[in-house]
């Protein structure tokens, strides 16, 4: 449930874009508008802009842009209302209650409880790795022996969890044990529920911090000469997800990079922030799956460096993330650290950790450069499988390496590989592309058909889309433009394809009712996405402001035909049989409006 319009515009009125945008950016003021390095992507010259006369922002080089809100949620990677919430806080505006059920506020409670008890549990670990206390002491030799920095062991909030029974649990005394249980943080005693004891004991603590900035569970070594387990992990609990979590992610999204390199262990994080790597981020003893993807996504990540461990276990996690990583949208190079060695040691390296150790910085950061994509590694894999001396081998490694080429996209990235794959194998790059075709269960020439169709509708689409984006802001900033579309009938929501488009036209049509006029700061506060936040820039960044009678006309209606075209020629395509419906549809597709205002 949104807050209401009002309560948002009153948050957004007290808090000036360029104030809040140079808490994070340094701006400098240039011909009116403030500019300064975008903070979300790598540039060397300044096309990042913020409009104070607008309360808007906009980067000319990576195209993210939209009100001081968009820039919390991108930033800070929330959500509209966690985004609105910041905001307020920053002036001390109190929102609102909203109206929760009663489940759902039992369940927000259960999880703000649990992060209140894992931030004090985080800070006695911290405390106590810092005591005089004898495994204190040890541990903070064991993590400089492992060549983790006290300032980087501070800044991850590395702690200890003494090696008593209920070290814990004596030091929140006024926290009942149910709570700490509910919390990961103890354990009931399996024969008598009247006794309970930390879960974490003589462990070196890593806490795990969402986007939030919340403490939401935590990671445990082993420190003594015990047979338990080397690692634990928080339990799932209300507030910790293993699978939706990456450790280290708060820190790697400040690098303001979008590339993010996976590692496997919390030591391996550690040693790669350590030595200059901080977009490194870690998975916690689960597969790479959909919700980690949203969350690189979320934090402007659209390249990942996959650095797996050398044994089998690290190769089927590698196989295991490429799919998600790729119905993401986000694109995969790996590195087989255990491959990345000189020849004067003897024993590869079994993880980035050890590699540092043995190598240093430069030799790592010129392997991730020269990484291999997702494609050519799994290449590598089938070519492993294969006697490629005999001709039964270099047919079955060539099969399967078209089965993994058939998933490509891109027909440049394709050919390129059936070049490689043709000088391994010695099979004429045709019968290579002959048995990708069969794999993508088409013939060439329909194949070829298909991608002709795909460049023209593209350059279709595109055309549509400006024709869209140029409609829109006519009546989204011209009164007249909107009451003289809407009294015309011409173009509706089906027009404009539905979603985003359909709900801007009809706020246009409400605020021409009411002669109301918004800024495009009012207009994206209706939306709650950073993406439609996205989209509502476009609109406007590249339209020129008009005011011209004949020149608003003109453009309405050129925008309105070529919509109405494109829509009528799209409904002929999906309507059979139907000579009165088709002829209809063709009229309409020839007809050009006349739209006076």
């Amino acid at each position: 449930m949104r807050y209401p319009e009002e309560v948002v515009q009153e948050v957004l009125a007290m808090n000036d874009i360029v104030q809040v945008i140079s808490g994070y950016v340094v701006l400098n003021q240039r011909s009116g508008n403030h500019v300064g390095l975008c903070p979300f992507h790598n540039e060397k010259s300044a096309s990042f802009s913020v409009r104070q006369s607008e309360q808007f922002f906009y980067c000319f080089g990576c195209n993210v842009g939209g009100s001081v809100l968009t820039f919390i949620m991108k930033i800070e990677n929330l959500d509209f209302v966690g985004a609105l919430k910041v905001l307020a806080d920053r002036v001390g505006y109190r929102l609102p209650e909203k109206e929760e059920t009663v489940s759902a506020k039992q369940q927000r409670a259960a999880r703000e409880i649990s992060a209140e008890l894992n931030k004090q549990a985080a800070r006695f670990y911290f405390d106590y790795l810092y005591s005089d206390a004898t495994d204190a002491v040890f541990a903070r030799k064991y993590l400089e022996e492992r060549g983790v920095h006290p300032t980087l062991a501070k800044k991850f909030g590395l702690g200890l969890s003494p090696s008593m029974w209920d070290g814990l649990i004596k030091h929140m005394s006024e926290v009942s044990p149910e709570k700490l249980v509910a919390a990961g943080l103890a354990t009931q005693n399996r024969t008598d529920a009247t006794k309970h004891y930390d879960r974490f004991r003589s462990r070196l603590m890593f806490p795990i911090i969402d986007p939030r900035n919340r403490v939401v569970g935590f990671g445990g070594r082993v420190m003594g000469g015990n047979d338990e387990a080397k690692y634990i992990n928080t339990p799932e609990t209300s507030l910790f997800h293993k699978s939706d979590n990456l450790y280290g992610l708060n820190l790697a999204r400040k690098a303001r990079t979008s590339e993010l390199i996976v590692v496997e262990g919390y030591m391996d994080v550690l040693a790669m922030h350590q030595w200059g790597f901080t977009n490194a981020v870690g998975v916690l003893g689960t597969a790479l799956n959909d919700s980690h993807v949203r969350l690189m996504k979320n934090a402007g990540c659209t390249s990942v460096v996959l650095i797996m461990d050398g044994d089998d276990a690290g190769i089927r996690a590698t196989l295991r993330a490429i799919p998600a990583l790729t119905k993401g949208g986000i694109k995969i190079k790996v590195l087989n650290i255990s491959e990345q060695t000189s020849k004067e040691y003897s024993k590869a390296p079994k993880d980035p950790d050890e590699y540092l150790q043995l190598h240093g910085a430069a030799p790592l950061a010129a392997a991730i450069k020269n990484a291999k994509s997702h494609v050519a590694f799994q290449v590598k894999l089938e070519m492993d499988k294969f006697d490629l001396s005999t001709t039964d081998g270099r047919v079955g490694f060539t099969t399967e390496a078209a089965k993994l080429l058939a998933t490509l996209p891109s027909a440049i990235e394709t050919e390129a590989y059936v070049a490689e794959i043709s000088k391994i194998s010695d099979i004429s790059p045709g019968a290579i592309f002959t048995e990708i075709d069969k794999q993508r269960g088409v013939v060439s020439t329909a194949l070829q058909t298909t991608r002709r169709h795909m460049a023209q509708t593209s350059r279709t689409t595109h055309g549509i889309k400006k024709a869209r984006e140029a409609l829109l802001h006519l009546v989204l900033t011209q009164h007249t433009a909107a009451a003289a579309l809407e009294h015309s009938g011409y173009i509706g929501a089906a027009e404009l394809g539905g979603g985003l488009y359909a709900e801007l036209l009809a706020l246009a049509f409400a605020n021409a009712a009411q002669d109301k006029q918004m800024s495009r700061t009012d207009i994206m506060s209706h939306f709650d996405s950073a993406e439609e936040h996205r989209s509502i820039v476009e609109i406007f960044i590249d339209q020129p402001m008009q005011h011209d009678k004949i020149a608003i006309e003109k453009t309405l209606n050129e925008a309105a035909f070529t919509i109405k075209r494109a829509w009528a020629i799209s409904e002929m395509s999906n309507t059979e049989n139907d000579q009165q419906a088709l002829q209809a549809l063709g009229l309409l597709a020839r007809s050009k409006p006349q739209i006076s205002i």
